[in-house]
């Protein structure tokens, strides 16, 4: 909850013959934390409006553009952070992949158990036992800029280094959070899925003396009263670009 294409970097037709991804050469691990889409459990809200096809067809697409975006960040791993079902090779469906990429290309690091604060806990202890940062992101916000990525890097790795970056989204939560570091119980008592998440994970990070840099807000596809915004964005070229595979999905569906 961005897609100026670019040369993937490090995937494209001798993706196979590469290692194993590891933190250790260097990049951010970018993490994506979504579980395998199949109709009835993918985007239940925009199901009850759309259908569950039609919304488990978003939610492939959304990964494939999120995937397809981090491929272009030459400082970033794309990571999937998923639940128990999600970490076997063929858990997610091919689609959700860009078809230059092999799905066994992308690391699955598996959620741990508790809410969503233990969730992300989880999965940046586990980033930061081998990198400097790790960004962490909600799969529901297609078309995100390159920049808003690459100002999230910044924040946590340039010359005046924050603590944690914030990219708050419009119904008070957030669909970027990165951090340099991770106390145990950082996100302990946050309320989650609130118009207060976003203020109340920079009051906690504040209150635990931790340089917190905001950046502008964005927003997500969570009911269909945000179709519009998200027709907007893929009617246009730059869009088309930004979220290839939701324009392509809002088009085959016959959304807009």
């Amino acid at each position: 909850q961005a897609h100026c294409l670019g040369a993937p970097h490090q995937w494209g037709p001798m993706a196979h013959k590469r290692p194993a991804m590891a933190v250790a050469d260097g990049r951010i691990p970018l993490c994506v934390f979504a579980k395998p889409p199949a109709p009835g459990r993918a985007k239940t809200r925009l199901a009850a409006k759309v259908g569950d096809e039609a919304a488990c067809t978003l939610a492939v697409a959304f990964i494939h553009d999120f995937l397809v975006t981090g491929a272009a960040l030459a400082w970033a791993l794309p990571v999937l952070a998923t639940t128990e079902d999600g970490v076997e090779e063929n858990a997610f469906p091919r689609e959700a992949f860009p078809h230059w990429m092999p799905p066994k290309s992308v690391p699955r690091w598996l959620q741990p158990p508790g809410d969503l604060g233990a969730k992300i806990e989880g999965i940046v202890r586990r980033g930061l036992a081998s990198s400097k940062a790790v960004i962490c992101c909600g799969a529901d916000s297609p078309g995100r800029p390159m920049r808003r990525f690459e100002a999230a890097r910044e924040a946590l790795c340039g010359a005046e280094a924050a603590d944690a970056v914030i990219g708050p989204t419009e119904d008070g939560g957030y669909d970027i959070l990165g951090l340099s570091t991770c106390p145990k119980g950082l996100l302990d008592g946050i309320t989650w899925s609130a118009p207060t998440t976003c203020e109340e994970t920079r009051q906690r990070f504040e209150e635990r003396g931790m340089k917190v840099v905001m950046l502008d807000k964005w927003w997500d596809v969570d009911e269909v009263e945000d179709f519009p915004r998200l027709f907007e964005l893929v009617g246009s070229e730059g869009g088309k670009q930004l979220a290839p595979a939701t324009a392509e999905a809002v088009a085959k569906l016959g959304l807009a």
